[in-house]
């Protein structure tokens, strides 16, 4: 375990030795800035990569959670369902830009998709007020 600290700690180094070095050469006008956006872009990367890892890595070893997040995943492909049946492929036009109905169908998917989310977190704050109120 001591181990992977120290590398940890090398590596976090290493990366904010790069971060200033980067910095440094946009201060001096010596970079536009395009090493620190790839640096940035592999750093997100490389993140995003290791919470999938050991968010599958616990899903795999918690039968529990597991289920819970297939019944969370599928609750959600419901909304996402119930979402893009109830919206609208009307063509639109704002202003200049003509909206096509595929976009115009996500749109109002998405729109749809946060009233359902929205009422249900409203409705489970007042239950769980309720709930509380109750158990005093």
């Amino acid at each position: 375990m001591k181990s992977l600290k120290l590398i940890l700690t090398i590596l976090i180094a290493a990366i904010a030795v790069v971060g200033l070095v980067l910095y440094i050469l946009i201060l001096t006008g010596k970079s536009t800035g395009n090493g620190m956006i790839v640096a940035g872009e592999i750093l997100v990367g490389v993140t995003a990569l290791i919470a999938i890892f050991f968010g599958i890595k616990n899903l795999a070893t918690n039968p529990e959670a597991l289920k819970k997040s297939i019944i969370s995943i599928a609750v959600l492909a419901i909304i996402v369902i119930l979402s893009y049946v109830s919206a609208s492929d009307t063509l639109r036009q704002v202003g200049d830009i003509s909206i096509d109905a595929g976009t115009s169908k996500w749109v109002g998917a998405g729109i749809y998709m946060f009233y359902f989310l929205a009422a249900i977190a409203i409705l489970a704050m007042i239950g769980f007020g309720i709930k509380k109120s109750l158990n005093r």
